[in-house]
């Protein structure tokens, strides 16, 4: 009896490694972390907003996740999974003048990648009879929890081939964990202890080997819809909403930053719409969908603020 019982365990287990190796065929990287884990990463998360600097951000009190797992099956683990995304440049002419910004590195071509993970998981475990539903929990913590991610002292993740830029999503599943892999502390890349670039180089020193200090860094406060505070001077901008500069510098990124991409273009006309705030629903249905696109829509109140301060930066008078 005891026999039988193992070996139904350890098929159960060689099919999760089964599920990893096939999304990595796929172009992801994936971890699996015991559903026994989820109270833990609420109870994290809960600290986490419970800080002044979160409960007092416009942009990051608005995150909200939901840790309720499905009923329709009994959820024993959570599948993560990382799509690696290419940084991109967005075009806009000006006054005659063409010109080339940073922007998050998102496309609605994530959505397609979503599809396709759940269809690589579903194939595998799914002729015997095994679950996959989507959740939505805080994925950069628990990938860094299950080994899928290192931390920079940035507070970037990053992850051999994709650096850091990827995507994370997760799905809840009755798939069995091949293993309890759970890193108790969030460890930071041994590389960051001997190198320091990118302290070096945040314009708003922000990041140092003991702490980050969200509350000062520029990839916050761009997202953030109030004024800058005085101290943040306008040559420090450099991204239509983020920032770019510990990204761009760091040698984990090298190889994955040689693969940038030019995306659309904004014609005179989008740009000039744009920077007049232009209310969204008003805006050309070309001008819509390529925001969307590139996830900038839910940006749409502040992209006039840093566009213009990004064209200024560029010897433009807006």
């Amino acid at each position: 009896m005891g026999g039988a019982v193992d070996q139904r365990i350890n098929i159960r287990m060689a099919l999760a490694t089964e599920v990893i190796q096939n999304l990595a065929q796929a172009g992801y990287r994936a971890c699996i972390a015991p559903i026994e884990r989820l109270a833990e990463l609420e109870a994290e998360y809960n600290a986490i907003t419970s800080r002044d600097v979160w409960r007092r951000s416009p942009h990051l009190s608005q995150h909200r996740f939901d840790f309720t797992r499905p009923t329709d099956f009994s959820v024993k683990s959570i599948i993560v999974v990382a799509a690696p995304v290419t940084p991109v440049r967005l075009g806009f002419k000006y006054r005659g003048t063409h010109h080339s910004f940073e922007a998050p590195p998102l496309s609605g071509d994530y959505d397609q990648d979503v599809a396709r993970m759940k269809k690589v998981i579903t194939d595998t475990i799914g002729p015997l009879g095994l679950h996959v539903a989507d959740s939505n929990l805080p994925t950069k913590v628990l990938a860094s929890h299950t080994g899928l991610l290192q931390n920079g002292i940035n507070n970037m993740g990053y992850i051999p081939g994709m650096g850091s830029f990827f995507r994370l999503t997760s799905f809840f599943s009755d798939l069995q964990p091949s293993d309890n892999t759970w890193n108790e502390q969030h460890l930071v890349a041994p590389v960051c202890r001997e190198c320091g670039l990118c302290m070096d180089a945040c314009p708003t020193g922000c990041i140092s080997q003991e702490v980050y200090d969200v509350g000062r860094c520029l990839s916050l406060l761009s997202k953030e819809p109030s004024d800058f505070p005085d101290w943040v001077k306008k040559r420090w901008h450099n991204s239509l909403i983020g920032c770019r500069v510990c990204q761009q510098i760091c040698p984990m990124n090298r190889s994955v930053l040689d693969e940038a991409a030019n995306g659309i273009e904004f014609s005179e006309a989008e740009t000039e719409a744009i920077l007049s705030g232009v209310p969204f629903d008003t805006l050309d249905q070309a001008t819509r969908d390529k925001l969307r696109y590139f996830h900038l829509a839910a940006f749409y109140s502040i992209l006039p603020r840093n566009l213009r301060l990004l064209l200024e930066k560029s010897g433009e008078p807006v």
